[in-house]
């Protein structure tokens, strides 16, 4: 079980000293710390009393405290299934079912869930057979199996484009992208070997250039130079978006066609991911480069993918791997169980580029346009969607999608 009640739910005041903060804030902060002895002592029916003031506590407040607090009303779903973790172990199974019912309830419709994680984790055993819990397992299995749902997706369609659509993407030749290469000397970040190695290079270089920080805002001014500048300068990292356009910028500039790509969920209640494509002459395809966490995907041979390939790789239960170096901010190794089957296959529903592959491609900017393509599924051309908004270009023609730079 994954322990985020700590930092998750932990209510700190940054700006004020602790005479300032509210007294039901210090009663947190208390319980908080009780809560981390109890935990490590085991004593579940301490802890479960603990976590029940706590919500008591937080509840008692105006929705506008916990708007503020909580970004909601309520509790995170974690909350819940931590409260109802600990009622098992307690010996109390009649409050950890009407609590895994409160949980369930939660986060359906409202949050992500490692189901993974749920069906594999011991401290709930006691409820396991339990007719309550199997009916709540049903519903979070409809719910959160994003594997599943990837595989239910219906197929793509071809021959729906509009005439003279096509990606475009900016020369190396392009003064910004010029002084890109020659500001961070990538010639010699590249190095001199073969094209995948080039390839390889450049996404470990973006990867510790900057750290990552899913969190943090988004600069005014979004282009490599500009960016590295100010996280230099303020301590501070950027989200997967502005990595990955980073790299889009970086294979750019060294001649290499490239676009960076929101991959998205079928429901999107609150995390996607950005990653880039990068087009390899040597394997005459798209590959798929994530520098948020230097990640790239291979078949059984080590041979790399395409974000295509893997996408319907993770629908047939074909074989995948990710690079042994795969890492988030050189501090938590990835494995391809989280990163593929529950992260990724989570968002590869839907898959969205801007039209113009370019340098500031989404800094504001006078008289440029901005346009977005996302391929869909056939059938989901036409459905509303909290993923995908209606001013996007929708296509489900993925050949067209996925087409050579290099087609006429």
């Amino acid at each position: 079980m994954k322990r985020f009640f700590i930092l998750f739910f932990a209510i700190v005041a940054t700006t004020a000293v602790w005479a300032q903060t509210p007294e039901w804030q210090q009663q947190l902060d208390r319980l908080d710390e009780e809560a981390d002895q109890l935990y490590e002592a085991k004593k579940w029916k301490k802890l479960v009393a603990n976590q029940e003031k706590y919500r008591k506590i937080i509840m008692a407040q105006p929705d506008s405290v916990r708007m503020d607090y909580l970004w909601d009303t309520d509790l995170a779903g974690n909350f819940y299934y931590n409260l109802a973790c600990w009622k098992s172990l307690a010996g109390d199974k009649s409050g950890a079912l009407k609590t895994f019912e409160y949980y369930t309830d939660r986060v359906i419709d409202k949050e992500e869930i490692n189901l993974t994680n749920i069906k594999a984790d011991s401290d709930l055993d006691a409820i396991h057979n339990e007719a309550r819990f199997k009916s709540c397992m049903e519903r979070l299995t409809a719910w959160g199996d994003y594997k599943q749902k990837l595989k239910d997706a219906k197929q793509y369609h071809s021959g729906l484009i509009p005439d003279g659509m096509k990606f475009k993407y900016m020369s190396p030749n392009n003064p910004d992208l010029v002084r890109l290469r020659e500001h961070f000397k990538l010639d010699s970040v590249a190095g001199a070997g073969d094209e995948i190695s080039k390839i390889k290079n450049l996404l470990h270089w973006v990867h510790d250039i900057v750290r990552h920080d899913g969190s943090s805002n988004n600069p005014e001014v979004k282009n490599t130079i500009a960016m590295v500048e100010l996280c230099q300068k303020e301590n501070r990292g950027v989200n997967c978006r502005m990595m990955a356009q980073m790299l889009t910028e970086v294979y750019l500039a060294m001649g290499f066609k490239a676009r960076f790509v929101t991959c998205l969920p079928h429901d999107l209640v609150s995390d996607c991911h950005v990653i880039t494509t990068v087009y390899s002459c040597t394997l005459d395809k798209w590959l798929w480069v994530d520098p948020t966490f230097e990640a790239y995907v291979m078949d059984e041979n080590g041979v790399m993918l395409s974000i295509a390939e893997v996408r319907e790789r993770l629908r047939t239960d074909k074989p995948l791997q990710i690079n042994e170096n795969a890492n988030w901010n050189n501090r938590s190794k990835q494995t391809k169980e989280h990163y593929l089957d529950y992260y990724m296959a989570k968002n590869l529903y839907y898959l969205q580029c801007m039209e113009m592959a370019r340098f500031n491609a989404e800094t504001v900017t006078e008289g440029q346009t901005y346009r977005y393509i996302t391929l869909m599924p056939y059938d989901k051309i036409n459905s509303k969607s909290s993923a995908v908004g209606w001013h996007d270009l929708r296509v489900c023609d993925d050949k067209w999608f996925w087409q050579s730079p290099y087609e006429d």
